[in-house]
């Protein structure tokens, strides 16, 4: 994935829109209704995506992951080295240890940090994950690390999350679309015990 994400962000190698063609769907041969479906050629990309300069690219294991340089903190004279925000996309679920991953989200969170997640429960498969919880334990094991769990922004209402349906993977040509019911949740930090 990061070797294409780097090819179309580079200047070298991507000047222009649909710059690129590609045969998305020819590896695919179940649920097609035509082989001029098949293997029908996609341009890419729309825009011409680049690196924004605020952007940091931190591809390393995500437990290895550190709270960004101090910044300068405008709301008071203090620096901030915690992070406001983590936004987790179709991730937790690909963790070997969810207990860890929830505790490294909170430890990188500032007190107050916001979490937002949206994603399934689908566990590594071949028993690589350490445990694989229902969401009434995940709910559990969060709030017990210390997150106030609400369903949207409006954090000030606190509920369980709620689910939301996802598009994963489609081909609007073929005979199959894979939906997740994923969950989505807010949750804070609360302050820090340590």
């Amino acid at each position: 994935m990061t070797l294409a994400m780097r090819f179309l962000f580079s200047p070298t190698t991507t000047t222009k829109t649909n710059q690129h063609r590609i045969q998305p769907f020819a590896h695919w041969f179940s649920h097609q209704r035509s082989n001029e479906a098949l293997f029908r050629t996609i341009s890419m990309p729309d825009v011409v995506p680049r690196f924004s300069s605020s952007l940091e690219l931190m591809e390393e294991d995500f437990l290895k992951l550190r709270p960004p340089r101090d910044t300068f903190h405008s709301s008071s004279d203090k620096i901030a080295s915690d992070y406001d925000f983590i936004v987790t996309l179709f991730f937790i679920d690909t963790s070997i240890n969810i207990f860890s991953t929830i505790e490294k989200i909170y430890h990188l969170l500032r007190p107050g940090g916001v979490w937002i997640n949206l994603g399934p429960l689908l566990w590594p498969g071949g028993a690589q994950a350490k445990v694989e919880l229902s969401l009434d334990e995940l709910m559990h094991v969060i709030q017990e690390i210390g997150f106030s769990v609400h369903s949207g922004m409006d954090i000030d209402d606190v509920k369980a999350p709620r689910t939301i349906e996802c598009e994963y993977t489609s081909d609007q040509n073929a005979m199959m679309r894979w939906m997740y019911h994923a969950e989505f949740w807010v949750a804070t930090k609360g302050p820090d015990s340590h």
